[in-house]
């Protein structure tokens, strides 16, 4: 080293020079540390390295909040609005290098500021795009941006409100199948809008210009190798909603070992939106839902091919997603059970190096959500052209989903209605557990001062004279006070004034009882608007809950004078006066006219039942107040069942011999009554002695003077001339023995002079008559000997036979074959429908007139009237008819295990012989009990204070 001072400065100072000019840092590192980035300001702004999480990479923290996105644009789509932004700025040209997304915010309400609970998706690329929100009702929407950092711009100005479209503009500009609402649409412009998921060695993709044969041109993404690549986007899943995927690719280059495959679908998230599901459950981008396409090969030949699938629901929890295509509407696919968020996926190339390459010029995301043609119906030849011929679709007939329910939140279940409370700050009313036959219902509580507190819906557009039909089931707590719970539609002028209501009243009865109460309602002139309300009107204690509500547009085919109307509830005809002559619904009176083709009403049935016909035809069986007409007409008498008459005849016999007369055969019934009559004129000899008559049966062999003898007369011989013999017989069928009977009168004379004769004539003007008669069902012997006092000891009383009929003095259902149901009244229900009351059973008792009545009694017979309105199947049911010795309706349920199976039909009464199962000393009642879960016995019979109650009739002998 030089020894001089200047030389050894000089060589310093070139050093220097050299140290200063080199390039910073050019063989340093940094090991398991961070480099801290600082801003002039000292700042920190970057994190370069080890992370605080302990993973590596650069980090952009504190950075300053990114412009405010200029205000979104928001227009109409079918059941949705879909949120534009053009990629500019309020206070820069365009996105900062730290841009990351754009937020889009909605609310039914404003102002609001943007929070989680307003989020609904977000815009990826910097240079804008458009989203779709789901919405029933008008929203305001607002955007907000945010850099790598994480941090948020100013929102937006706000947009709206804007509500979804009643008719999609692509059904009126389009071909009708594509009435549908846009998820994702991309046509590979911006490399953005994809990310790559994973790729083999040497593959790449890009967007490519140029492309002048592309359908969707002049760009596409191509894949040079296999790459695996989803859209920035995310979707949120409606399991409800059928989605429609679809991509178009071709293959430009195919690998010298054959063509490469490729697999196209969706992604699937879990609630987060960050980490993956696919069809198994599991955290990767293999084995996800491929419904447009699964591994199927692409050759350069094929040119451009557009590949479809859909997909709907998810499986039930536990299960694996299905694998394979789904390119059929009708089953389309579902997703994983823990699936909540979806994006688009491409996989390009599968299995092949670079020497393969594929490109895609456009890929959709589709919700077929119209609800007006679904892949139910929207089938192959089923809508042709002359269908849809010009000018016969116009804009007033297109409703979609004009038969649906316009409640929003029919059930209270979805949690749309607690949101909107929520929002408006409503603390007196409330979504609650305990609905009818489902989990929640809505409480409005009354207010102390007497005010009216009713919950408004989404409005929605109506043309006037417009027929609507409302309903819901309430309830009234037992403290409630008020004028009345009711459900209305308000009308609403152009200038959003509310022209009148429309009020279904709620009969609101302080019972705690459900109850349904409907009817219709019609848009009066000028009203453009409806808004659905239900409410406790007037208040000053209690509650009142709502549940099921539902508002449905009828079916008109006028709005005035002659017309059909279709509804929830059934149907209604009117003449051309308007007045209403056909009713057949639920939850009203029905009743039918019919008229001649001159208008003339020939037929009439009332809402009590009455009905009259020019005349009636009946091919079965015809009932009559409970019993089939042929058992009211097995009580009348039959009349003369045989007969033969005798105008020419004469038989003559001598003293002490019996000689036949007449034979007369017949059929005998041992449950009828009968009486054989013989009128004949005799012609004695001499004086004194006695004529004797027998009246013989052979059964169905020929009679002779030797056959049983089941009767006999004896009159006294008193002088010649002729007179007249009468020989008469009344028993019960059973005396003689069923079936064929060939009867024989027979004669004789005795005790007489000697030698003396009988002759026996018939003849005309002195006709002789054999007849057999059936005077009506055979009634037992009741009598008894009886001496009047004249002998000792005095004599016991005969029984006595008596016919009566009991109406019941109370009835219940019991849910469960438990517990008294008191939500039925006194209707009496059995069998199972569902598991809110499990399987039913019911009780009905009699009053205590029958248990006096049978003390000591001898039953003969005991029938039971029952009338049942309703079965499960419209075809009728089985009633499972025992008994029960209760006195007075129990809490809980009870009854004997003897049973009688009875088939019965809707709205029908009729009685029943229940004998084998009553017994006088024990049971006061009737119990319906199935114990099954079977539809077959699901039923309801009218009980006490209804129009047909149950009856008892009873016969007995005491």
């Amino acid at each position: 080293m030089p020894t001089d001072i200047g030389t050894r400065l000089a060589r310093l100072e070139q050093q220097l020079r050299t140290v200063i000019r080199a390039p910073k840092l050019v063989n340093a590192s940094i090991e398991d540390g961070t480099v801290e980035v600082y801003d002039k300001d000292g700042s920190l702004r970057a994190l370069v390295g080890q992370q605080p999480d302990g993973t590596h990479g650069v980090t952009a923290v504190n950075a300053p909040p990114p412009p405010a996105p200029s205000i979104p644009q928001v227009v109409p789509a079918l059941g949705a609005v879909t949120v534009s932004w053009d990629g500019a700025f309020r206070s820069a040209q365009a996105a900062l290098l730290d841009f990351s997304r754009v937020e889009v915010h909605a609310s039914p309400t404003a102002p609001f500021e943007p929070r989680a609970g307003t989020l609904q998706g977000s815009i990826e690329s910097p240079r804008g795009g458009s989203f779709t929100i789901p919405t029933k009702q008008p929203v305001h929407v607002r955007l907000v941006a945010r850099n790598t950092s994480g941090v948020p711009s100013i929102a937006s100005d706000t947009f709206g409100p804007i509500g979804p479209a009643a008719v999609d503009q692509s059904v009126l500009d389009g071909p009708l199948a594509d009435t549908i609402s846009q998820r994702f649409a991309d046509t590979m412009r911006d490399p953005h809008s994809w990310k790559q998921l994973s790729s083999a060695k040497d593959a790449s993709w890009s967007i490519r210009s140029g492309v002048t044969d592309a359908p969707q041109g002049p760009t596409v993404l191509e894949a040079v190798g296999q790459v695996q690549l989803c859209a920035a986007t995310r979707i949120a899943f409606d399991p409800d909603t059928l989605y429609r995927v679809s991509a178009r690719v071709r293959s430009t280059a195919q690998a010298p070992e054959g063509p490469g495959a490729l697999y196209i679908g969706l992604i699937g998230y879990g609630a987060d939106g960050a980490v993956m599901v696919n069809r198994n459950g599991e955290d990767s981008p293999d084995s996800q839902h491929y419904m447009a396409c699964h591994g199927k090969t692409l050759v350069t030949s094929d040119s451009w091919t557009t590949y479809t699938g859909y997909v709907r629901g998810r499986t039930i929890a536990g299960a694996a997603a299905p694998a394979g295509d789904f390119p059929d509407p009708r089953t389309p696919a579902p997703v994983h059970t823990d699936v909540r968020f979806v994006r688009p996926m491409l996989w390009l190339n599968y299995g092949r190096s670079s020497a393969s390459v594929m490109q895609a010029d456009s890929m959709f995301v589709e919700a077929l959500r119209t609800g007006v043609v679904g892949p139910d119906n929207l089938t192959g030849g089923a809508v042709t052209t002359p269908a849809i011929a010009d000018g016969a679709i116009t804009v007033d007939k297109l409703r979609i989903g004009a038969t649906g329910n316009l409640a929003p939140d029919p059930s209270f279940e979805t949690g749309r209605t607690e949101q909107m409370l929520n929002q408006l700050a409503i603390g007196w009313a409330t979504v609650e557990a305990g609905g009818n036959l489902s989990p929640k219902a809505l409480r409005i509580n009354a207010a102390a001062e007497g005010e009216s507190r009713i919950v408004s819906f989404d409005p929605f557009p109506v043309a006037p004279g417009e027929p609507f039909w409302l309903g819901t089931d309430l309830r009234c707590s037992t403290d409630w006070a008020g004028e009345d719970a009711a459900i209305a539609i308000a009308w609403q002028g152009d200038d959003g004034q509310i022209i009148t209501s429309g009020t279904i009243s709620g009969n609101s009865a302080a019972d705690n009882q459900w109850r349904r109460v409907s009817g219709t309602v019609r848009a009066p002139a000028n009203a453009i608007r409806a808004v659905l309300r239900i409410g406790a009107l007037s208040g000053t204690a209690g509650s009142v809950w709502f549940d099921n509500v539902e508002c449905r547009p009828l079916m008109s085919s006028a709005t005035a004078g002659e017309r059909a109307e279709l509804a929830p509830d059934g149907v209604r005809l009117f003449d051309k006066d308007g007045e209403q002559v056909v009713s057949l619904v639920t939850g009203e009176a029905n009743y039918l006219t019919l008229a001649s083709s001159k208008g003339r009403p020939v037929a009439s049935i009332s809402e009590e039942g009455k009905a009259g016909f020019q005349s009636l035809t009946v091919a079965e069986d015809l009932t009559w107040r409970g019993d089939s007409l042929a058992t009211h007409l097995a009580r009348l008498p039959r009349g003369i069942q045989a007969i033969n008459t005798q105008t020419n005849t004469a038989v003559t016999t001598t003293s002490g011999v019996e000689m036949g007369w007449v034979e007369l055969a017949c059929q005998i019934d041992p449950t009828r009554m009968y009486r054989i009559v013989m009128d004949t004129y005799v012609d004695p000899e001499g004086d004194g002695g006695e004529m004797l008559f027998w009246l013989r049966t052979g059964g169905p062999n020929p009679p002779t003077i030797r056959s049983r003898q089941i009767h006999s007369h004896v009159m006294p011989v008193r002088g010649e001339g002729w007179s007249k013999a009468h020989m008469e017989l009344t028993c019960p069928g059973s005396t003689l023995g069923a079936g064929t009977h060939r009867l024989l009168t027979s004669f004789m004379v005795r005790w007489g002079p000697t030698g003396q004769k009988l002759r026996l004539i018939g003849s005309d003007g002195y006709p002789s008559v054999l007849y057999v008669e059936d005077v009506g069902p055979a009634v037992p012997n009741t009598g008894g000997l009886n001496t009047g006092g004249a002998a000792l000891p005095p004599p016991k009383p005969n029984p006595t036979r008596y016919t009566k009929e009991y109406a019941a003095s109370w009835s219940g259902s019991y849910a469960h074959r438990s517990s008294y149901n008191s939500y039925y009244g006194n209707q009496m229900m059995q069998g199972y429908y569902s598991g809110t009351n499990g399987t039913q059973a019911s009780l009905v008792g009699f009053p205590a007139a029958l248990g006096n009545d049978l003390a000591g009694a001898q039953i003969e017979s005991v029938q039971l009237f029952l009338y049942f309105e309703h079965w499960y199947a419209n075809s009728g049911g089985t009633a499972v008819i025992k008994a029960h010795g209760h006195n007075s309706r129990p809490s809980t349920f009870s009854s004997d295990g003897g049973s009688v199976l009875v088939n019965w039909g809707r709205n029908e009464g009729k009685w029943v012989d229940i004998s084998s199962i009553f017994d006088e000393a024990r049971w006061r009642g009737i119990a319906l009990d199935p114990a099954s879960n079977s539809s077959t016995y699901y039923g309801r019979a009218q009980g006490v204070g209804q129009a047909n109650p149950p009856r008892l009739r009873v016969v007995y002998t005491k």
